[in-house]
């Protein structure tokens, strides 16, 4: 098994980034040696393109990556040029708000607070970012961050009607996603399967993640691996999980050096 046959799909926030400084320090020597080896790391995240070629940058990984719970893939031209730079998997927000407006009642809509409409001072307090970031995190263009202050049996009702239209509410980070009808795992597949298409390669796969929203991605891989959340509890995936004992970065760094490791030992078998 060659290094460049290893692609690895991770989360950020409280996964490679910590989830309440977003401190990511503590992974960079691994991240390094990951690009160093030819293994790529392929960030697939709630946050926006604006955010995710910030956070590369920083990273010093190509600008490879899903955006916003599985809606657009980006770069793949990079890992192979006749492939296109974005692939878009879901349909824009005007549509989806539409959607959401047309079907879901009206009391149940006034107690979704979309952040975008929100105050500058109620966006940085919900979202815990600094003043400039702000903009990244909200020029958003397939989903809706918002917060609902209803009771948990309206969530439910929301969900329930917002499914039943084609449309999907996930977790990311701190708030609610109203999007549409993708998730991270469905677009890492079609990642895949368009690359290995192209390449003729067949891809092991090792996904982070720290959350439920992550789950489908987790299940869909090779090497699933969990980091510690503080609340999320142990489940089980088609393959083994790898935990951390440690939250994020350095939960991040634990499981994927144990992956690697592993991946190691059946290699020299």
């Amino acid at each position: 098994m060659n290094n460049n046959n290893i692609l690895l799909f991770t989360d950020l926030d409280g996964t490679l980034l910590n989830k309440k400084t977003f401190e990511f320090k503590a992974a960079l020597d691994l991240v390094k040696n990951c690009v160093k080896k030819g293994i790529n790391i392929i960030p697939n995240s709630s946050k926006t393109d604006l955010e995710l070629n910030e956070i590369c940058e920083d990273l010093g990984i190509p600008k490879v990556y899903i955006s916003e719970n599985g809606s657009c893939i980006h770069g793949l031209n990079f890992l192979s040029e006749n492939l296109h730079k974005e692939i878009c998997l879901s349909r824009n927000k005007q549509i989806i708000y539409k959607s959401f407006s047309d079907n879901v009642d009206v009391n149940l809509r006034q107690k979704c607070f979309i952040l975008e409409n929100e105050s500058l001072k109620h966006q940085i307090e919900i979202l815990g970012l600094p003043e400039k970031k702000i903009h990244k995190a909200l020029n958003r263009k397939f989903s809706f961050p918002f917060i609902f202050e209803g009771n948990k049996d309206e969530e439910i009702e929301l969900k329930k009607i917002v499914k039943k239209n084609g449309l999907k509410i996930q977790f990311g980070g701190r708030v609610l996603n109203l999007g549409d009808e993708v998730s991270k795992g469905n677009a890492m597949q079609k990642f895949v399967s368009l690359l290995s298409k192209e390449t003729k390669k067949n891809y092991v796969l090792i996904c982070v993640g720290d959350n439920e929203n992550d789950f489908d991605m987790l299940d869909k891989c090779d090497y699933p691996c969990l980091v510690k959340n503080g609340s999320l509890k142990k489940v089980s995936f088609k393959n083994q999980c790898i935990f951390s004992t440690q939250e994020a970065p350095y939960g991040w760094v634990e499981v994927v050096n144990e992956t690697l490791n592993k991946i190691e030992e059946i290699k020299n078998k």
